[in-house]
């Protein structure tokens, strides 16, 4: 061994660092720990906020770890011809013999070390600190110590070189004691899993875009004229959103598909892509674009399915990022088909800059007043883990993507096949939603509405009085001549002792108010009459009287009523004046 190289060569921490990333670490864990007290709704704790306390106490049990390095005198890593000391690994020396390969990963922000160990020596030595309490599951990999080069003191390129330079010596040592060169089906059981990351993400280029035309469409068929460029509430229900009544009472299960394909803002829209996006980076070419299509699907309809069970009934649930969230649990697991190098760490650093900020409620809702649906990410998450899990094991080391991959194809096929299926009901809950005269009333579409008001009476005989009277409405709101003349017509044709004749009398000004309410014998007459009074005031402009008449018709009125229903589209309405 050269002369002038020390026997050996101790590297202390750079404590600076150690305290300043020991700092971003503790922000980190107060911000878990603080999740079960955010709740998404008043009264109601977070669903996966029973994940964020342990995680907490692991995070805050690696910050006392990180501190410890601070007061520590040791050495974070030890070098000479006996072998490599690694503090955060464990507590011997590791003979030269025992490293099978030194790999470095760096980046702007990272550089580190990989040293890769032969599994049986690695099952010898005693685990350091946290290390040894981890579960294997979790762990890079038991034959892999890894070195944070910029938490020590001196030039991390010098501490890589005279590592292989000390490993490269001891192999030559080798050789010549031994006398031979490894076999080739030495080196062949000793190759780790291959990949290829060259390429483009060619189906996640392919997704956003489906993602940005479903969008436009829904601004171009919505059945409520887009605010701010974003779809209504109704227009997500019609076109697919998960609404529990619809799914299980109506059997419209094609919306757990449908949900997944719709986004409610422009910003939820370039979010998910963005994260879709960063998922198919990672993930894509690492298992292919069948596989990476498929664990989509998966996810996305397991996240549709925990917004429909966990989310309140009257709810609609729609976006990618159930599939999205499960994609970047996949990546995840999928880094634990490679035991060594930097790759894992590169998988997992990148998934988890994602996925945790997604579960964790600090926004629960946004700037518009839409809740983040945080049941979807976890139903996401789950089933896209639980399918990876599966996929590892039909993974062969030395093949470059999983197995039953023309499986994984059926599987996206029959979820395309179901949303381009669910076109046909879509169109017909949009025609009949579009056809219905109180959405052309309140959308402000007055001679159709009064058409469809007037085409409703010989559906329905017995509703015929009331559905004359929202036509008379419908006329006068759109500046028809011929409403008092209809309305008096029709009033000639009622039984002037029977409701709601009264009515009729205070549209053609032979009535008040008061003697209309009055003149209600029963709780559902009294709330109709609350109801017409306050259109009254509307039609007069006075508002203020009308909104106060329209929230007590909406109190009083049973909720299968029309004048429930107008009750709250007037309130509506009003809002937004």
């Amino acid at each position: 061994m050269d002369t002038q190289v020390p026997q050996r060569t101790e590297f202390a921490y750079y404590k600076g660092r150690v305290l300043r990333f020991s700092l971003i670490l503790l922000i980190f864990t107060a911000g878990l720990a603080a999740a079960p007290f955010l709740p998404e709704r008043p009264g109601q704790s977070h669903p996966s906020a029973v994940v964020f306390l342990p995680i907490a106490a692991l995070s805050g049990l690696l910050v006392i770890a990180m501190l410890l390095k601070i007061v520590k005198a040791g050495p974070g890593l030890a070098i000479s011809s006996a072998g490599i000391f690694i503090e955060s690994y464990a507590d011997e020396t590791i003979p030269w013999r025992a490293v099978r390969d030194i790999r470095r990963y760096k980046r702007r922000r990272t550089d580190q070390m990989y040293v890769d160990l032969d599994p049986a020596v690695a099952r010898t030595l005693t685990r350091r600190g946290l290390a040894r309490w981890v579960p294997k599951a979790l762990r890079v990999s038991e034959a892999t110590a890894v070195i944070s080069l910029r938490l020590l003191l001196g030039n991390p390129n010098w501490i890589y070189d005279e590592c292989t330079d000390f490993l490269a010596k001891d192999r030559e040592q080798q050789a010549l004691a031994d006398g031979s060169l490894p076999s080739a089906s030495q080196v062949q059981d000793d190759a780790g899993p291959i990949f290829n990351l060259k390429g483009r993400p060619t189906f996640t280029y392919v997704l956003i875009v489906i993602l940005i035309v479903i969008y436009a469409a829904e601004l171009k068929f919505g059945v409520v004229v887009p605010k701010d460029g974003a779809p209504s509430t109704q227009t997500l229900l019609v076109l697919g959103g998960t609404f529990r009544q619809r799914i299980l009472v109506y059997g419209e299960w094609w919306r757990l598909v449908t949900a997944a394909l719709l986004h409610g803002s422009i910003m939820h829209l370039v979010f998910n892509c963005f994260a879709l996006w960063r998922a198919g980076i990672l993930l894509e070419r690492l298992i292919g674009w069948r596989w990476f299509a498929g664990l989509f699907c998966i996810s996305a309809i397991g996240g549709s399915i925990a917004s429909l069970l966990i989310n309140p009934s009257n709810i609609v649930g729609v976006g990618a990022s159930g599939g999205i969230v499960g994609l970047f649990a996949a990546v995840i697991v999928a880094s634990f088909h490679f035991p060594s190098g930097p790759l894992p760490s590169i998988l997992r650093v990148g998934a988890i800059q994602i996925l945790v900020p997604s579960l964790l409620p600090f926004f629960a809702q946004t700037a518009g007043g839409m809740q983040i649906d945080y049941a979807a990410h976890l139903g996401g998450a789950l089933a896209g883990g639980a399918v990876s899990l599966a996929l590892l094991k039909v993974w062969p080391r030395q093949q470059l993507h999983p197995r039953f991959s023309t499986a994984a194809l059926v599987g996206g096929i029959a979820f395309a096949v179901v949303a381009l299926g669910s076109i046909w009901p879509v169109s017909q809950l949009r025609a009949g939603y579009l056809a219905d005269p109180f959405v052309q009333y309140f959308q402000g579409q007055y001679p159709l509405a009064a058409d469809d008001f007037a085409a409703r009476v010989a559906l329905d005989p017995e509703a015929a009085p009331y559905y004359h009277l929202w036509r008379f409405l419908a006329q006068t709101r759109g500046n028809d001549g011929q409403a008092a003349t209809d309305l008096r017509l029709e009033a000639g044709k009622l039984d002037q002792g029977k409701w709601p004749y009264p009515v009729y009398k205070l549209f053609l000004g032979e009535l008040s108010p008061e003697e209309v309410t009055a003149k209600a014998t029963n709780s559902d007459s009294l709330c109709e009459a609350i109801f017409y009074v306050g259109e009254w005031h509307m039609l007069r402009g006075e508002t203020a009287d009308a909104t106060q008449k329209f929230k007590a018709a909406l109190l009083s009125c049973p909720h299968t009523f029309m004048e429930y229903e107008g009750a709250a589209g007037e309130l509506k309405r009003l809002k937004r004046l």
